[in-house]
């Protein structure tokens, strides 16, 4: 499954961190450099799989680790509705 931003979100990258603000609910998310990396493959249309593949290769952890991260985050913003699934 792949997923995309959705229409009221906006995101910037701040050095190795992503900083996503909500205008739903004008509030702003604080992504750390490990969500970073899962919030930028994903936001490019990624899937969790190559999200956990980015991961994995930019900080060593191990597959299974990158990919629980990975499903764990993708989970969390699904649920916040700061991304949304796609078909694709």
């Amino acid at each position: 499954m792949s997923y995309r931003v959705a229409g009221h979100v906006y995101h910037r990258a701040v050095d190795d961190e992503v900083v996503v603000f909500d205008g739903r609910t004008e509030t702003y998310l604080g992504l750390n450099t490990t969500a970073a990396i899962v919030w930028t493959a994903l936001a490019a249309g990624s899937s969790v799989g190559a999200a956990a593949d980015a991961l994995e290769a930019r900080t060593g952890i191990s597959p299974d680790l990158a990919r629980a991260d990975a499903i764990a985050l993708a989970t969390d913003l699904v649920e916040r509705g700061l991304l949304e699934p796609t078909a694709g």
